[in-house]
């Protein structure tokens, strides 16, 4: 991959996940008011760490209905996964960016690879349905597969 190159590569995984969530997803009408009534000039700002054989913090606390910029970066020494695809398909998504390089619209998304060391992205949202969703940070029948946590939205 050339220095150019993104940093981040969109996999569509969706990996059998168990939750308490709704199984519903928000219809668009929905994600465009939440998006629209959201205070965007001052999201709550929440990391996740991703490393060789595990992420931090395992478990987020979310509220239903409030904006979030979520940074998400690699300080392992690979490639690493956040895969998370029965939130994030209950969320509104603003925006994801990478630092300086690229600004995607285009949700909804359920999982993301951050290609490097020092990698990072930051995705802007709404959680809109409460529940208890699992993240993990590998893929099927990847080596890592007891790497998890979870999301959960109050």
């Amino acid at each position: 991959m050339s220095s150019k190159a993104c940093v981040i590569a969109f996999v569509a995984i969706v990996a059998g996940c168990s939750s308490t969530a709704p199984s519903t997803e928000p219809s668009a009408e929905a994600r465009a008011a939440a998006l629209s009534r959201a205070d965007w000039s001052n999201p709550i700002e929440v990391r996740i760490d991703l490393r060789d054989y595990g992420f931090a913090p395992s478990q987020l606390r979310l509220k239903q209905g409030q904006a979030y910029r979520l940074t998400v970066f690699n300080s392992g020494g690979v490639a690493h996964y956040f895969n998370a695809p029965e939130f994030l398909r209950t969320v509104a998504a603003r925006e994801l960016t990478v630092r300086d390089q690229v600004e995607v619209t285009a949700p909804p998304f359920s999982s993301f690879e951050v290609a490097r060391r020092g990698g990072s992205f930051a995705l802007e949202f709404v959680p809109l349905v409460k529940g208890t969703y699992r993240a993990n940070g590998h893929l099927p029948g990847d080596e890592h597969k007891d790497v998890q946590g979870h999301v959960i939205v109050e």
